[in-house]
């Protein structure tokens, strides 16, 4: 590998080192004025693409060089954990799949209202 290409792969590798971290995926807590915590969840998705070539020269020995690097980042809300007086609650952004993952989603509440029935 030629060292420019090196170069152009340890500088993209920094950069994207400083924009992807946790607070990328787990938002900072907002809280409201009753006490309650809401935190974003989101989905991330990172790519980047680099390359490049050295161009043969009759003029000098040490070849000329054409690279560049490409690069994105997509963030996506998928959920908010809700910490309040009530207890945690989580909400999705998205609609479930099938049956059994909204089964899932809602078991703290079933479970919760069948308790409430043993109860009586």
């Amino acid at each position: 590998m030629s060292e420019q290409i090196k170069q152009l792969l340890e500088t993209a590798l920094h950069n994207l080192k400083g924009i992807n971290d946790a607070e990328s995926v787990i938002g900072k807590p907002i809280q409201t004025p009753d006490g309650t915590v809401v935190i974003p969840i989101c989905r991330a998705s990172l790519g980047f693409v680099t390359g490049g070539t050295e161009f043969s020269s009759s003029v000098s020995s040490v070849l000329p060089f054409g690279g560049g690097i490409g690069g994105g980042m997509s963030l996506t809300p998928v959920a908010f954990l809700i910490i309040g007086p009530s207890g945690v609650q989580t909400v999705s952004l998205e609609s479930p799949k099938d049956i059994y993952s909204r089964i899932i989603d809602l078991s703290p509440q079933l479970l919760e209202k069948l308790k409430d029935l043993l109860d009586r």
